[in-house]
């Protein structure tokens, strides 16, 4: 069993802003433009791993919390490539952008940074990274529950 990494954001984490904070403008194009959530406080998502290499599991799936009155969020994995977890995290919007960056309680000095892009409010892409090892990475996507 492959462990997530530290912090995780994640997914959650971020990266998982509160998607209904999010607000949709519209572009040059006419089209409506998708914004991050300006806060994960009090969200949750369901995340999917499509793809994952060194510290990060390759499948699977987990549900990502975001406490609404601290930075911490928690993790509940599918049993199967994941532990359950929980750590501190800092989040960050532009544009359809948002970025979590997390710290794990069972590694601590170890961040994991979730790239994440909403396609629509609620819902979106991500990618993960690791201070941990430069050769790990994470892909797949993520919704909110």
């Amino acid at each position: 069993m492959k462990a997530i990494g530290y912090f995780t954001l994640l997914f959650l984490t971020m990266s998982l802003m509160s998607c209904s904070s999010g607000t949709n403008a519209i572009s040059n194009d006419g089209v409506a433009a998708v914004s991050a959530p300006d806060t994960l406080a009090g969200k949750t998502y369901r995340v999917t791993v499509e793809s994952g290499s060194g510290v990060f599991a390759s499948t699977g799936t987990f549900t990502v919390g975001f406490l609404s009155d601290q930075p911490i969020y928690t993790t509940q994995w599918d049993g199967v490539n994941f532990r359950d977890s929980w750590g501190m995290y800092i989040y960050s919007s532009s544009g359809a952008s948002g970025t979590v960056k997390v710290e794990d309680s069972s590694a601590p000095n170890t961040i994991s940074i979730y790239s994440f892009t909403f396609n629509t409010a609620i819902s979106g892409t991500y990618v993960a990274t690791t201070t941990a090892d430069v050769n790990s990475r994470q892909s797949g996507t993520f919704t909110e529950r």
